[in-house]
């Protein structure tokens, strides 16, 4: 009788691993692919920083004689595009992913989104600063040129930590893949 007790408790012992093994089996499923998205996404968003950062650059090596202020406001409405239609519908993406993601990739996040609204803030009061200041010359607006390089230095913070996310992101991911035991951050 005991033997039979037994008998019937291991199969549905069995039964009911395999199951919770499913059920960790679907979870992790679903993890790998909302990091697989948040790499993604970390990827789309260095690619439109490293413009941003272009554009930044640019503006901020230029002597303030050597160039029109139509090329001023060309850089700048690249910024500006960059901004609302690369970096925002990512950063708004990675936000709404973020409680998912592990805890360094939602600190990533928080301090890419402080940079990239901080860019924002930048870049529109550089454009209307330019559009005040019309008759002054560029070389003597000293707080335009302290915008274009606090521009510059966000987008080459925000150049750094996407670069620096997403290369972690990505060989987290690889060894997830590959199958090695990864701690979960």
């Amino acid at each position: 009788m005991l033997f039979t007790s037994i008998t019937r408790s291991v199969p549905m012992l069995t039964v009911l691993c395999l199951l919770s093994a499913g059920f960790v089996a679907g979870d992790t499923s679903k993890q790998l692919e909302m990091d697989k998205e948040g790499t993604q996404l970390i990827g789309q968003l260095e690619d439109v920083a490293r413009d941003v950062h272009y554009n930044a650059g640019r503006l901020n090596s230029f002597h303030p004689t050597q160039i029109s202020k139509w090329t001023h406001y060309h850089h700048l409405e690249q910024i500006k595009s960059l901004v609302n239609d690369g970096l925002r519908p990512a950063l708004e993406r990675l936000t709404e992913i973020q409680p998912q993601l592990p805890a360094w990739h939602q600190e990533a996040i928080d301090q890419m989104l402080a940079s990239a609204k901080a860019l924002a803030a930048d870049t529109n009061s550089a454009i209307l600063n330019l559009n005040d200041t019309k008759a002054l010359p560029i070389v003597l607006n000293a707080e335009y040129k302290e915008l274009i390089a606090r521009i510059y230095h966000h987008s080459e913070s925000l150049v750094r930590t996407s670069d620096a996310a997403g290369d972690y992101a990505a060989a987290h991911l690889q060894a997830v893949e590959a199958g090695l035991k990864v701690p979960k951050h």
